[in-house]
């Protein structure tokens, strides 16, 4: 759908992406699907009514011809199933709650994915306008020697310079700005929406103290929805294993059956009732119980193995989203300090440079220099954010990050 022009706030993108997004929805309706899973396994334990109905009609030679009609209705409820029928209603009622933890897990990482978007977008907006400073730098040194190669006082190879620094900051602008509309094409992605290119994007703050890792390793056990669905699973292969041994026991049921038949030459039903209880077990199989009873034990290692691969991928995301984050921040630091040094240099060497004591490329490594200072200290600050959110994400509450 279209937008119009105006200011997108961040919390207004995660608004966007989370009632447009396909594939959320998508994960939202697996859980509408187990719901009817899970009232279609309770209803094993109700009772089950079966109706039938025949026609007949004969002629043999010689003889009248007869005609009858005859019918049967049965009601059937099962007493005991070995244990399978509750079993199975209990897996059901896991397989939802394990579909509400995949759909709150996909909802955290939508956030996270449309926040990161956000801040590409708003990292390369800032470059760009470091690199249109510079361009406009450059041009404005290129307009000085101009005229004083025109007085005849500076050489033509001065000039040239100028101008293929300017023609070379120029592209570095026309990238970054590139770069910033195809990160906008990425959240308008996630946002489900047909482009957001007239949007003004701001700045947002985020807020996550920075304790012991420890802390945030305990975090992401507690808070981490795939986790806690992994557990689930590994209940349910407990489940299926039990499912499996229910083949081995007897299964009772009840029946009352009636049935009615007439010949129509005298049209007299005469309806019989049955009533009885049944018992079933399967003697011999060829193996086929317990090769099933094996293969769901099986299958319990292996979705142990996979909740064990999921925390140590886990914590190793935690591990490094808390590392980068204290890199970022020292990088923040000092990168600040490299833009306020060189803005100085620059100020220097072109101060020398119109009193004639220094040289033209002085002034025009001093410019890239504070361009380069300008960009780390940009990435820097982008990358605080970005680490804040990694570390949000791997411990299980984005969210908490950008609405602190």
């Amino acid at each position: 759908m279209p937008m119009s022009a105006s200011a997108l706030t961040l919390q207004e993108a995660v608004q966007t992406a989370l009632e447009n997004n396909p594939s959320l929805q998508q994960t939202e309706y697996a859980i509408a699907v187990r719901e009817a899973d899970l009232k279609s396994a309770k209803g094993g334990k109700g009772v089950k009514v079966n109706g039938s109905s025949s026609f007949n009609m004969s002629k043999t030679e010689g003889a009248n011809h007869s005609k009858s009609l005859r019918g049967n209705i049965s009601a059937s409820l099962t007493l005991y199933s070995g244990n399978k029928l509750e079993t199975q209603i209990k897996s059901a009622e896991l397989d939802i709650e394990t579909a509400r933890l995949n759909f709150y897990q996909a909802q955290d990482d939508l956030i996270y994915q449309v926040a990161i978007a956000y801040v590409d977008a708003l990292e390369s907006l800032a470059t760009t306008k470091v690199d249109l400073q510079t361009e406009e730098n450059y041009a404005a040194h290129e307009n000085y020697i101009a005229l004083l190669y025109d007085a005849g006082s500076k050489a033509k190879i001065d000039l040239l310079r100028a101008q293929v620094e300017t023609s070379n900051a120029g592209q570095d602008t026309a990238k970054s700005h590139a770069a910033y509309e195809v990160n906008l094409v990425k959240l308008a992605t996630l946002m489900s929406v047909d482009s957001v290119p007239d949007f003004t994007l701001e700045e947002f703050s985020t807020a996550l103290e920075l304790v012991e890792i420890e802390n945030f390793l305990a975090l992401a056990d507690e808070n981490r929805n795939n986790l806690k669905a992994d557990a689930l699973n590994v209940e349910k292969g407990e489940l299926n294993i039990e499912l499996a041994r229910a083949d081995k026991r007897p299964t009772v049921s009840a029946e009352l059956s009636t049935g009615f038949s007439s010949v129509y030459d005298s049209w007299h039903p005469t309806p019989d009732i049955t009533v009885g209880v049944s018992a079933s077990m399967t003697i011999f199989d060829s193996g086929v119980t317990d090769a099933k009873i094996k293969a769901a034990e099986i299958e319990l290692e292996r979705l142990r193995l996979a909740m064990q691969n999921d925390i140590n991928s886990v914590h190793e995301n935690v591990v490094s989203a808390y590392k980068n984050l204290k890199i970022a921040v020292m990088r923040l630091r000092t990168t600040q300090k490299a833009v306020e040094l060189a803005e100085e240099e620059r100020y220097i060497a072109t101060e020398k440079y119109n009193a004639g004591e220094g040289i033209l490329l002085d002034i025009l490594d001093a410019e890239k220099a504070l361009a380069t200072a300008k960009k780390n200290f940009v990435s820097a600050n982008y990358d605080v954010t970005r680490y804040r959110l990694d570390l949000a994400h791997a411990t299980g509450d984005t969210l908490s990050v950008i609405n602190p």
